[in-house]
């Protein structure tokens, strides 16, 4: 069955489904949760809510000699990020913050999010921050690093204009490890694995 009819059925039966979607960088999680926003409003309601905009001030992220952990669970307010989503559930709505990725700030916090009936919720530690989050669809992109990382070369070059032989080396010494050791670990607790290659809601 693919994604998209698991994700009705969830509603069919309950009323509401959060669908939440982990992996690492460039896996394609964002791409999934617009994809699946587009199909899945014809229909019903839809909410989407991204940890990224959860990101801690540059000045306050993990650093290493090679650089920035930004993959690190504590790069981000994961405490701020779980109670917001947690109050949505059960209240029915909450205010999450806005984060410039140029400026690596937060610029405030003032977007105010609706419960609908299906809350999509993506991010890099999304499965391990929100385990147990009632009448959930799990799903892990465990698309290949080395994939990953090309997409992240087109990414940072283009918008961030950082040379591809910075990126590369971030990527091998502070994105990879991160990965292995917080990331990847994740996908034990997905119902749904895929590789971020046919991502229109298909697996």
């Amino acid at each position: 069955m693919d994604i998209v009819s698991i994700i009705k059925q969830k509603v069919y039966t309950n009323g509401i489904c959060n669908v939440v979607i982990a992996g690492g960088t460039c896996s394609g999680k964002s791409t999934l949760a617009d994809n699946l926003k587009k199909q899945l409003s014809k229909e019903f309601s839809v909410s989407t809510i991204r940890q990224d905009d959860y990101f801690k001030d540059l000045q306050d992220v993990p650093k290493i000699r090679e650089g920035y952990l930004m993959d690190s669970p504590n790069a981000f307010h994961a405490s701020e990020f779980r109670q917001d989503i947690e109050k949505l559930i059960r209240d029915g709505a909450t205010v999450v913050p806005e984060y410039d990725v140029a400026q690596n700030k937060r610029v405030s916090k003032s977007m105010p999010i609706t419960r609908a009936q299906i809350n999509i919720v993506e991010g890099l530690h999304t499965l391990k921050l929100l385990g147990g989050l009632p009448n959930a669809v799990t799903i892990f992109m465990s698309t290949p690093l080395e994939v990953c990382l090309e997409r992240r070369v087109s990414r940072d070059t283009k918008l961030y204009g950082v040379s591809e032989d910075r990126v590369r080396e971030n990527f091998y010494t502070c994105i990879a490890p991160m990965y292995d050791s917080y990331i990847a670990p994740q996908m034990e607790q997905a119902e749904i694995k895929t590789e971020g290659y046919d991502i229109d809601g298909t697996a």
